[in-house]
């Protein structure tokens, strides 16, 4: 499950890439901060305590479940500086938010999705 998990983070802080998709899938999130995540990957592990998806068929993480991500502001386009950056221990209210799509930009087409973790909601 990790390893999920951190692909996925990957996926969103990797090369920027064209994707066609539809519309934006929204869950608001309560997670429990349980660590920061090693070099090379830069980012904070939690723990999903509720998940309650805005609409129906929203595929959003089940409580318990782990996530990795790096927090990203409310408007979801900036990081948050490292010191601003919930502690270990903390509980805090996010969106997660993800297009399904096709991504295109080495040459090939395959299904991915585009991940946001913007703070607050």
């Amino acid at each position: 499950m990790k390893a999920v998990a951190v692909a996925g983070l990957l996926l969103s802080l990797g090369a920027v890439q064209a994707a066609n998709a539809g519309d934006w899938q929204v869950c608001q999130l309560e997670v429990e901060i349980i660590g920061t995540l090693k070099l090379p990957v830069r980012g904070l592990q939690g723990r999903v305590e509720s998940s309650k998806p805005r609409s129906a068929g929203t595929d959003c993480p089940a409580k318990g479940e782990l996530i990795a991500f790096e927090p990203e502001s409310a408007d979801w386009q900036s990081r948050i500086p490292r010191k601003h950056w919930p502690a270990s221990g903390q509980r805090v209210w996010m969106r997660y938010q993800y297009l399904d799509g096709i991504c295109k930009g080495d040459g090939n087409e395959r299904p991915c999705r585009i991940e946001h973790y913007p703070m607050g909601w």
